[in-house]
């Protein structure tokens, strides 16, 4: 493989969605991903010349011109790892677009979503540092997830979708009555009503999708391209926290993995989710109270329903009161730290 471009980092999960498709019900992922020369982990970066290598090799095997955009559009956005679940589990049509374009400085860091509201209507224009040659199906791709990411809004209004992209042509579209119209083009550009902006996510769940955007945006800071399935479930725990109470459930369908699977996955690292869950929220119950929060705060910050519920557990991780804890703690007072 070669090394990544410093001005354009790839990260391999740009392939696994449309390998998925290809492989189809044959469960052949990993095979199709190890015949491209592409790593399993999504999070690992590629060169920009294996990226534009695996693209053709895609479309080759696919034995089809119009694969990407086609599979843009066929694409379970929920397949799409937490990035993904977050963008169908988003409030409205605007939340989800802006994680789509999070989504996509993430996977391809000098890419960008253009979103502008003018006159009624919501523009959007696609970005890509590629030339324009080698750009061609990355920018139908992505033009295809962004339409189906508008499909999945709740329409109240008449979309009046145009699209435009390398090769656009009416006929991709022919069954779908919201594109008003699709036309050539170099750029990536999709146009509809600014109302719908406004619209909710088919699959919406405001708390889900708040919980996953914290995580997400925490999660773009580590630097550690790979991390255990442990971590992976505390930073959502964490994430949770101020928010919503987090279940294994939860978990399970954010990551796409089995309960059982799960907690299997989890024993083998030595830890189970109750464990991961005691220990982060021993962890942000010393970090808020060394902050000034109050008890009750700090209880309700971590889902505790109750006072006394949480004062109980404190004691039992810290061995001393929430309120002695506190008191121990330094506090800054013009300019000289003193304890309370």
């Amino acid at each position: 493989m070669t090394e990544t471009s410093s001005d354009f980092a790839i990260r391999a999960g740009v392939f696994h969605g449309p390998v998925a498709l290809l492989a189809g019900e044959n469960h052949r992922l990993e095979a199709i991903l190890r015949s491209l020369d592409m790593p399993l982990d999504a999070e690992q970066p590629i060169g920009t010349a294996d990226f534009l290598k695996g693209v053709n090799d895609v479309v080759r095997m696919a034995e089809d011109e119009d694969f990407f955009l086609r599979t843009g559009l066929e694409q379970d956005i929920g397949e799409l790892g937490v990035f993904g679940r977050a963008i169908v589990s988003a409030d409205t049509l605007w939340e989800a677009l802006q994680t789509a374009a999070t989504t996509l400085q993430y996977y391809q860091n000098n890419s960008q979503l253009v979103i502008r509201t003018y006159r009624g209507k919501c523009r959007i224009w696609y970005f890509t540092p590629l030339q324009s040659d080698d750009a061609k199906q990355d920018i139908r791709y992505t033009m295809g997830l962004l339409a189906k990411i508008v499909f999945l809004a709740r329409a109240q209004v008449d979309p009046e979708i145009k699209i435009a992209y390398p090769g656009g042509s009416p006929a991709h579209f022919k069954n779908i009555a919201a594109v008003e119209s699709v036309r050539d083009s170099t750029q990536g550009h999709i146009e509809f009503h600014e109302d719908l902006l406004k619209a909710k996510m088919y699959q919406s769940d405001s708390v889900k999708a708040d919980v996953l955007i914290r995580y997400l945006n925490g999660r773009k800071l580590m630097q550690r391209p790979k991390l255990q399935r442990s971590e992976l479930v505390a930073g959502l725990v964490r994430a949770s926290f101020g928010i919503a109470q987090w279940s294994l459930s939860d978990t399970s369908q954010v990551l796409g993995i089995g309960l059982r699977s799960l907690q299997i996955q989890l024993k083998d690292e030595g830890t189970a989710f109750r464990q991961i869950v005691k220990v982060e929220r021993h962890k942000e119950a010393r970090r808020l109270l060394a902050g000034g929060a109050s008890i009750d705060e700090t209880a309700d910050a971590l889902g505790f329903e109750h006072r006394q519920s949480f004062s109980e557990a404190f004691a039992g991780w810290e061995g001393s009161s929430p309120s002695a804890y506190a008191k121990s703690m330094p506090r800054v007072q013009s300019g000289k730290t003193k304890t309370v």
